[in-house]
């Protein structure tokens, strides 16, 4: 039920964003850089402030940068996207020195899904990004399906240019899915992602005032109350008609394998050519599958 595929566009809900790029502030005195060392990840900004009365400039070789001669209160700014340790010197102040050292950043996972609400037997595409933007990267896919108490892999996916990767699967129930890394240093997880299933309801007309209401899931729902409807168009509105109970039970191949229909036949002495539906509400549905309705038929 579940493969691999190569997503056509961006998928919308994106979840477990990498932590914004963090800020550290160096004073420039006469007595040198202070604080003299500090500790950054990749992807994080120092601040130079010139705190003295006279001019400093801020050097760094093999950055590289250097700075244009800041006056007191100025300051300069440097992102730094390389691991290592950098020596910064002030040419201006004695050649102070300092340095800044840059380690990784941790990896971070983003998952999300396309649609987040679909049909028994629809499939939903998973779509997320490795931080490290490093290809060929093996991602463990997850999911927990409702009544489960953990979640358990379903498949695999591999990181392509920029991190990216994509997984399609089909659902039974509403399931919250989860992308997981495992790199030497420790699992890395993105947040839960859900994903909620309506069951499939199938309205017929199969005579004069005789209807019957099907519902096709993973499970029965035998003795759950289905809502007949009727569109009121002078109230612009739907109205219950008639509450039925299903009461029958069958194994049905589709949409899934092992999916199950229940179905009630009842009858409903409405006049000819009006709209009407097949209503499963949440109360019934629930707890693993969300409230549904059919297509709309003519009485």
């Amino acid at each position: 039920m579940t493969k691999l595929i190569l997503l056509a566009g961006a998928v919308a809900l994106l979840v477990a964003a990498p932590a914004p790029a963090k800020t550290v502030s160096v004073d420039i005195s006469k007595l040198g850089f202070v604080p003299a060392a500090v500790t950054v990840e990749t992807g994080d900004i120092v601040v130079w402030t010139n705190k003295d009365t006279v001019n400093h400039q801020v050097v760094c070789p093999t950055c590289p940068f250097t700075s244009l001669p800041l006056a007191p209160s100025q300051t300069f700014t440097f992102t730094f996207t390389k691991v290592g340790r950098f020596t910064t010197v002030d040419p201006l102040n004695r050649n102070k020195k300092g340095t800044v050292t840059v380690k990784a950043a941790p990896a971070t996972l983003t998952l999300s899904a396309h649609p987040t609400v679909m049909s028994y037997g629809s499939t939903t595409s998973l779509a997320g990004v490795l931080s490290t933007s490093a290809a060929s990267e093996k991602i463990d896919i997850l999911g927990q399906q409702c009544g489960d108490n953990a979640t358990k892999v379903i498949g695999t996916a591999a990181t392509t240019a920029g991190g990216n990767f994509s997984f399609q699967t089909q659902a039974t129930q509403s399931t919250s899915y989860q992308a997981r890394y495992k790199p030497t240093s420790g699992p890395v997880t993105s947040a839960l992602v859900p994903v909620s299933i309506r069951p499939i309801v199938v309205l017929k007309r199969n005579a004069t005032h005789r209807f019957s209401a099907q519902v096709i899931a993973a499970q029965s729902f035998v003795g759950k109350a289905v809502l007949f409807q009727r569109w009121v168009q002078a109230k612009h509105r739907w109205t219950t008609f008639k509450t039925v109970f299903l009461g029958v039970r069958a194994a049905v191949s589709t949409p899934l394998a092992g999916s199950t229909v229940s179905t009630v036949t009842f009858g409903a002495r409405l006049r000819g050519g009006l709209t009407v539906r097949a209503v499963l509400p949440s109360g019934q549905a629930g707890p693993c599958y969300i409230a549904a309705s059919s297509r709309t038929i003519r009485s």
